[in-house]
């Protein structure tokens, strides 16, 4: 077969010619080649990457050499390398995972010289190599898989490691800072980065609707919707929060103080991506009052499903004479009993609270109770005459609303006694 020689045993001549020379000639300058090939990846591939006096210049520069010598030896020799000839580089690409190098960039590398190797190999061949050349060519994208599977597992079993790590750590933190412990130390210990402020969100998952299917097993709908949490937390965050989460929520640490627009922005995200409803209660605190911010958060979620509130992000802006109303108290037992007037009259105290809920708009309260806007306006004078607080007044008003609040609350507390 012309520029194609099957060795015999014993004989040491190259498997492949090109031109009537051995095919891996114009590799053979190996740091001419490599030179030529890491100038090539740090303009066209990887150029903030591999800026000149960068060590992973000089570490790329060492795997080209590495797979020079590969592809030397397969054109010599037509053998593939074998798993544990590829060790170095699965050991390289951990390298370059753990230093932040970005898979992309990496695999564009391996494949940008397989392909710039592959022209200088090809660029003497004549009509007569054709058959030489095709047949190294299936040896050349055979060794194309092998190296990017190689190179590819090194780097996602790193990142996995580095994952875990992380993992552990950021729990070892974060239960630190909840449980009022030195955290500067355990962050001093891992290597992460412990911020002057946290925001603290108390956040509360509802169930997904597949949990509800008799042919999946609730548990692991609930595993798979936490995983979809988790990783889209991850991307928002780029890794910068603490959480401790189960199915049902749990709490997750920001740092800083991000706006109430990026808290239901983010809120939003998660909702998406997970298919339940998020609830999310919120208080920023500094380190020293974390403990005690995320004692309010949860109680200021737990406000929010007592009150029957919709699902969105509250602060205790939100939430601020809610919050106050459930300290029980005889200011608390004053408030509720503004209302016992109406205790015989229930269609009063539903006018009322429909009123309330509908922002004080006659119409919408009318239609809801399916009534005459006149008997809306009837039943809020009834209230006024009964209770000496006129819902249509601002004043009157926020005694009302707030002895709905404390009447809830207070008929809670007594059916939990």
């Amino acid at each position: 077969m012309p520029g194609h020689d099957r060795r015999g045993d014993g004989d040491n001549a190259p498997l492949f010619l090109v031109d009537g020379k051995p095919a891996s000639v114009p590799l053979r300058d190996l740091p001419a080649v490599a030179r030529k090939l890491v100038a090539h990846f740090a303009d066209n591939v990887a150029p903030c990457s591999l800026r000149p006096g960068e060590s992973l210049r000089g570490d790329v520069t060492e795997v080209t050499v590495r797979c020079l010598r590969i592809a030397i030896h397969l054109l010599d020799s037509g053998e593939l390398p074998s798993d544990a000839e590829l060790a170095d580089l699965r050991s390289s690409a951990a390298q370059w995972a753990r230093a932040g190098f970005r898979l992309e960039y990496m695999l564009r590398i391996y494949h940008e010289g397989i392909r710039l190797g592959w022209e200088l190999v090809t660029d003497r061949a004549r009509e007569g190599d054709v058959s030489s050349v095709a047949d190294a060519s299936r040896l050349w994208m055979a060794l194309l898989e092998k190296v990017t599977v190689a190179a590819t597992t090194g780097f996602v079993a790193e990142l996995d490691a580095i994952r875990r790590e992380r993992d552990v750590a950021a729990q070892e933190l974060v239960t630190a800072l909840l449980s009022g412990q030195d955290a500067a130390a355990v962050a001093q210990r891992s290597g992460l980065v412990l911020a002057d402020t946290y925001t603290v969100l108390a956040v509360s998952l509802t169930r997904h609707p597949d949990e509800r299917n008799p042919h999946v097993r609730p548990e692991v709908v609930a595993r798979r919707t936490l995983r979809r949490v988790e990783t889209e937390l991850e991307a928002i965050c780029e890794g910068r929060h603490l959480a401790m989460l189960g199915p049902e929520g749990g709490t997750v640490l920001l740092p800083e103080s991000p706006s109430t627009e990026a808290i239901e922005e983010f809120r939003q995200r998660i909702e998406t991506v997970a298919g339940v409803s998020v609830t999310i209660a919120l208080v920023h605190a500094p380190v020293r009052e974390v403990p005690t911010a995320a004692k309010q958060a949860h109680e200021l979620l737990d406000l929010v499903r007592r009150l029957g509130r919709a699902v969105g992000a509250y602060g205790m802006q939100d939430l601020a004479l809610e919050y106050q109303l459930t300290r029980p108290g005889p200011a608390r037992r004053h408030l509720a009993r503004v209302l016992d007037p109406l205790d015989e009259s229930p269609e009063l105290v539903e006018t009322l609270e429909t009123h309330i809920a509908h922002d004080l708009s006659r119409q919408l309260t009318a239609k809801t109770l399916h009534v005459h806007a006149n008997t809306v306006d009837y039943r809020l004078k009834r209230v006024a005459q009964l209770t000496g607080f006129d819902p249509t007044r601002p004043s009157g008003l926020r005694q009302l609303q707030a002895a709905l609040i404390a009447r809830r609350l207070e008929l809670e507390s007594s059916e939990q006694g």
